[in-house]
């Protein structure tokens, strides 16, 4: 399971990097703090939950000269375009995605 959030800060990371040329955003760096909650039960093997995160909160320190409008427009692109992140969506994960100035 921390694989997994690992692989979505890494990919988050990526996405934003790339973003950021595209849209010509001052990213100067940028540091996650992602977590994920689950029922250990799923796992256990109770068949009325499921065995995967049930919610997964990203917390991101921008840094950047940009307005938080800009900042809100880079987060919203790379959310939509990370593959990791699209798959837990897909999966009907809560995903909640907290972007600051650092």
């Amino acid at each position: 399971m921390s694989l997994v959030l690992s692989a979505l800060a890494g990919c988050e990371n990526i996405v934003a990097n790339l973003v950021a040329k595209e849209i010509n955003f001052d990213l100067q760096g940028i540091e996650f703090d992602i977590r994920g909650e689950f029922d250990p039960r799923g796992l256990m093997g109770d068949p009325n939950v499921r065995p995967y995160f049930e919610k997964v909160t990203i917390h991101a320190k921008v840094k950047t000269s940009e307005s938080e409008d800009r900042l809100k427009e880079l987060q919203e692109i790379t959310d939509s375009r990370c593959p990791v992140y699209t798959t837990l969506k897909a999966a009907g994960v809560e995903l909640e995605s907290n972007w600051v100035k650092a």
